[in-house]
């Protein structure tokens, strides 16, 4: 890494230089590659979050579309069309509001108290870790499966209060 102190720096040197130091003051610099690692962290935590979202309502939707004629026969329902776990605009909201406000907040999130102890990291790694994949296939699944769970728990309860309608004298 090329560095360069504005005060003493041609035009060349500039555009050459990967950082150009605008003081000569080393907290300066120290502030700035621990305000990067804050950014690039939180850039983690809010892919992370979004694609774990997202995976589980492809969970979620994938499995419902498969286990409603197995659902239905089970509770009794002879209408099918009426069983599905998210409509477009549940989708809809869940991708603009829910995973929007909490990916800001994710965004703004401070720094980690030892974020000047860890070493840098290799720029040769990329984002998507080992235990990054391990994690968000993790999460989406059990968001989409504890969704699904609660989907089948609705139909249970509405089925047996239809059937405590039909009854009824």
């Amino acid at each position: 890494m090329d560095a360069l102190w504005d005060a003493f720096g041609t035009d060349v040197a500039k555009e050459a230089a990967d950082v150009i130091l605008t003081d000569d003051n080393f907290a300066t610099i120290e502030t700035a590659v621990e305000e990067g690692r804050r950014i690039y962290d939180n850039i983690l935590k809010v892919i992370q979050f979004l694609l774990s979202s997202n995976i589980g309502e492809v969970v979620v939707l994938f499995l419902a579309v498969m286990l409603t004629p197995l659902l239905a026969g089970k509770f009794g329902i002879q209408d099918v069309s009426g069983l599905t776990p998210l409509l477009a605009i549940h989708i809809l909201w869940i991708n603009l509001v829910t995973d929007s406000l909490p990916a800001l907040a994710l965004a703004v999130d401070p720094a980690e108290k030892n974020i000047m102890n860890r070493k840098p990291r290799k720029t040769k790694n990329g984002i998507f870790t080992k235990g990054m994949i391990y994690r968000v296939i993790y999460q989406g699944t059990l968001i989409g499966v504890l969704t699904l769970i609660a989907f089948i728990v609705r139909i249970k309860n509405d089925n047996s209060e239809c059937q405590k309608k039909k009854e009824l004298p």
